[in-house]
């Protein structure tokens, strides 16, 4: 039995890796100034942050066209694999229940396979690299999906913005969360929740702080970093990524540090500026109380 592991662009897996492991990626379209393109086909990172900043408003996402999805999982069908299609969490897009209607659709609905990623950027392309890689030595999908639950289980996601109106203005936050960022001058932290949505984690004076907080958070947490690849998302402030990847393997013997732009899809909601962590986590870290403290 052969499974094929399909992403959206949200994943903002680099195209060089996704092309080595095999994973498919279905573009996403994001609308600027009221002209749609398709992430990663028509548009890039590079233009994309090069204006974002004198657009006259915020651009658009939205999920992947339901035809484009049926015909993707058609030909991994038509290969003779069973498809696995890890999607944008359902707590921040429509795309997973689009997908789930989509597989009812298709020719063989019971080799097609849904998953939640309940993450975004390359924390969720970091996810669905590994799903790809045990999907190698399972023997049923019954044992897959065990193992793929509980990776998705440990996955976090964490990260700093350098202003929170995009994320406000998208409907990604609370429009309180939005206020208490902008007070003197705070940098907020925020992650991703076991439910996939996004909400403020903790808040401190400067950019700095931020990513120091980023840093001992995934001290604490983090499950057998020797072992692990660890990811690192920029939004067009790539310098400061590698010196945040230095800082890291400064303080904790990590396996490895890859490091992707942040895409336009995720862009368009976060902003430029971004810095993501993302790791595997411990199982009695969810016990942990972090204090919201500036």
């Amino acid at each position: 039995m052969s499974y094929e592991v399909l992403v959206d662009s949200s994943s903002d897996i680099p195209s060089e890796v996704a092309h080595k492991e095999g994973i498919v990626v279905v573009p996403m379209p994001v609308t600027i100034d009221d002209e749609t393109f398709l992430e990663g086909v028509e548009i890039f990172p590079e233009t994309f942050y090069s204006q974002f900043r004198t657009l006259r408003k915020l651009p658009k996402t939205s999920q992947p066209n339901p035809g484009t999805l049926q015909a993707k999982y058609e030909e991994i069908l038509a290969r003779g694999n069973e498809v696995v299609a890890i999607h944008l969490s359902s707590g921040l897009s429509s795309t997973y229940s689009t997908a789930l209607m989509v597989r009812d659709m298709c020719s063989a609905p019971e080799k097609i396979h849904i998953i939640d990623s309940l993450g975004a950027s390359f924390g969720y392309g970091l996810f669905a690299i590994q799903v790809n890689q045990l999907l190698k030595d399972v023997l049923s999908w019954e044992e897959a999906e065990k193992l793929i639950l509980q990776l998705r289980n440990q996955m976090r996601y964490i990260f700093t913005i350098d202003e929170l109106e995009y994320l406000v203005k998208g409907g990604r936050v609370s429009k309180t969360a939005g206020f208490v960022g902008g007070l003197l001058d705070v940098k907020p932290v925020l992650h991703i929740t076991s439910e996939g949505k996004i909400e403020p984690f903790s808040k401190v004076r400067s950019r700095k702080a931020a990513l120091r907080k980023l840093l001992d958070v995934m001290l604490q947490e983090i499950d057998h970093p020797e072992e692990q690849i660890i990811g690192i998302s920029h939004a067009h402030c790539f310098e400061e990524a590698q010196i945040f990847a230095d800082e890291i393997r400064s303080h904790v013997n990590i396996k490895d540090i890859m490091i992707s732009e942040i895409g336009c899809v995720v862009g368009s909601h976060t902003g430029p500026g971004t810095i993501a962590l993302f790791y595997r986590k411990s199982y009695n870290s969810t016990r942990l109380n972090w204090e919201e403290q500036p």
